[in-house]
């Protein structure tokens, strides 16, 4: 008997876990799922914490990076973006960072203790958190020239790694550049 009692919750989850993982596949289909590779991304647009506006579609035939994070984790990412944007804004470098959680007042305010010079938006209402599905901090987006997007960064990325990502988009478009010249020169 000891052992027909020990076995029921054993054969009660085992019945259980076929229906469960099927409750969760059918539901996956009708789930969002984000901006992903290949995608063009929900617009942007506003003023950022300077007064200053941003509109993402204004960007194109830049490589832009956009940055979800907040305060509370992701402050000192934040503040390496500023190397990378100084070393690479001339070559067509834009970065949105795009704070949630904090007010922009606190954004504002951590800009300017840090010297901070490319745009960053506080998203209150948290409606770019919503249209871009973003589940953790830091996302990072890649966009290429056009408007796409070329990377999905889901969590911490170092400085370097970043760096090389980047520069892969500007490898690619000089590429597409020079095959383009060579296919229609005279």
């Amino acid at each position: 008997m000891y052992m027909v009692t020990r076995l029921r919750p054993v054969v009660f989850l085992s019945a259980l876990l076929p229906l469960a993982t099927f409750l969760l596949c059918v539901g996956c289909d009708s789930k969002p799922q984000g901006v992903k590779i290949g995608d063009t991304p929900p617009g942007i647009s506003g003023n950022d914490v300077r007064g200053e506006n941003v509109n993402l579609g204004q960007l194109k035939g830049k490589i832009v990076v956009i940055f979800f994070w907040t305060n509370s984790c992701c402050g000192d990412s934040v503040k390496q973006l500023e190397a990378l944007y100084r070393q690479y804004k001339q070559d067509g470098l834009e970065i949105l960072a795009v704070n949630e959680l904090d007010s922009g007042n606190a954004v504002e305010s951590y800009a300017k203790n840090n010297a901070l010079t490319f745009p960053m938006l506080a998203d209150e209402g948290a409606n770019l958190f919503k249209q871009y599905h973003v589940f953790g901090f830091p996302t990072i987006f890649i966009l290429d020239r056009n408007g796409t997007v070329r990377e999905k960064i889901m969590g911490e990325i170092q400085t370097e790694k970043l760096q090389k990502l980047v520069e892969r988009q500007f490898t690619i478009q000089k590429e597409i550049e020079a095959n383009y010249e060579k296919t229609h020169s005279r």
